[in-house]
Formats: C-alpha cells, sequence, structure tokens
C-alpha cells in the first residue's frame, strides 16, 4: 500500500473543489483561483490542512514498533519496560518476540545479554501406588510428570557481563572473625531474566564456575 500525502497546494486544490456551485464562488465564472482572493484564502486552508495531512501521515508510521520515532515511549509503557528482568532489552525486539519456556531459549535470551549458560532440565515422576493384591506382573508404570528443576550453571569467565566484586582492604579495628573481604558475585541481573522465563512451576537453581 503506497501512502499519498497530499502537499498545501493539494490540499488548497482539494478544498477548493469542494465550493458550491455559482459564480459567487468562482474567480470570474471560472475554476481557476490563481490571481484572486479567494485562491489566496485556499491557498492558506492548504498550508493549515496540509500540516494537518503530514502529521496524519507520520502517525501512520507509529502503529509498528519497527518504524515507531515519536511514540517508542508509549510503546515502552504499554508494555511494561524498562524492566531489569525482562527477556528482551530493545521494545521491538519484545513486541515481536515468539519466545517460550525452554532451556534453549533461555540459553539463547542469556547469550543477547552477555552470559554463557548452560541448563538441564529434569522432570520429577511419581510411581502410581499399588495395593496388596491387586498388582499384576507388568502392570507396574510412571505417574505422569509432577515437576521440573532446571539447573543452571553459570560461566563467570565466559561471560562478558560479568563484573568481579572489588576486593577491599581490612582496615585496623573495622575486620571482624569470618567477615569476608569481599562480596559474593553478583549474577542477580541474570538470574532474574531466567526466572522470567522458566516454566513458573519450575525449581531453579544455580551453580557458578569461572570456566566455560
Amino acid at each position: 500500500m503506497t501512502l499519498i500525502c497530499p502537499t498545501d497546494a493539494e490540499s488548497a486544490a482539494a478544498l477548493a473543489a469542494l465550493r458550491p456551485r455559482g459564480d459567487a464562488w468562482r474567480h470570474g465564472g471560472h475554476d481557476a483561483l490563481g490571481g484572486s482572493v479567494m485562491g489566496r484564502v485556499f491557498a492558506a486552508l492548504g498550508r493549515a490542512t496540509g500540516a494537518m495531512e503530514r502529521r496524519i501521515c507520520a502517525l501512520v508510521e507509529e502503529f509498528f514498533c519497527a518504524t515507531a520515532s515519536e511514540t517508542l515511549d508509549w510503546w515502552r509503557i504499554d508494555y511494561g519496560m524498562p524492566d531489569p528482568c525482562d527477556p528482551f532489552a530493545d521494545i521491538c525486539d519484545k513486541v515481536q518476540a515468539l519466545g517460550d519456556s525452554t532451556t534453549a531459549y533461555a540459553v539463547a535470551v542469556a547469550q543477547r545479554r552477555g552470559w554463557l549458560v548452560m541448563i538441564s532440565e529434569e522432570w520429577t515422576r511419581r510411581a502410581e501406588t499399588s495395593r496388596a493384591g491387586m498388582m499384576r506382573a507388568g502392570a507396574s508404570r510412571l505417574g505422569a510428570a509432577t515437576g521440573v528443576t532446571w539447573a543452571v550453571r553459570i560461566s563467570l569467565s565466559a561471560s562478558p557481563s560479568y563484573r568481579p566484586p572489588a576486593r577491599r582492604f581490612p582496615r585496623a579495628g573495622r575486620l571482624r572473625a569470618s567477615q569476608a573481604l569481599a562480596c559474593g558475585p553478583d549474577t542477580w541481573p541474570i538470574e532474574c531474566v531466567l526466572r522470567r522465563i522458566a516454566p513458573a512451576h519450575a525449581n531453579i537453581t544455580f551453580t557458578l564456575t569461572l570456566t566455560p
């Protein structure tokens, strides 16, 4: 579809075409407006409506995130951004997303955020109950899956987004027994993202490693 946005002159001509019939609305009995007071009036109206037409044309681009420029802040509000735990850092990526609660998808999202993670998924199953006298050979079977666990291993050395905590030297009179000299690794930014992607009923465990 080609969007046609009229110029000021085209808007003026379109308005002039709406004039009633009769010599009172014509310039010397003709449709031509050039050089007349009426022509200047419609030219002024064309400049006003032309500006409005251009704004309407620009609004069409705002209906699509990929071409929006003026309303991106409204797009972010509608989609609840910014959100540090959101799997999508860019609003248009979120609008066009086709994600899923799978480990492969979670690993891909983490990689886009600058984190190298490996996730193993384990389902917990419950064996069906049996009663004395009702057990038959070959009839025992496992029940349906009742839960899932995601074991996430985060490689700190291979994650560009990881920033090691700063070490501080102890001061006399300030250090107490068993007090750590530095804070532990801060992996909350990626942990909250993965918790958002994982199934709501999943148990998630995190393990940190310095090797890829």
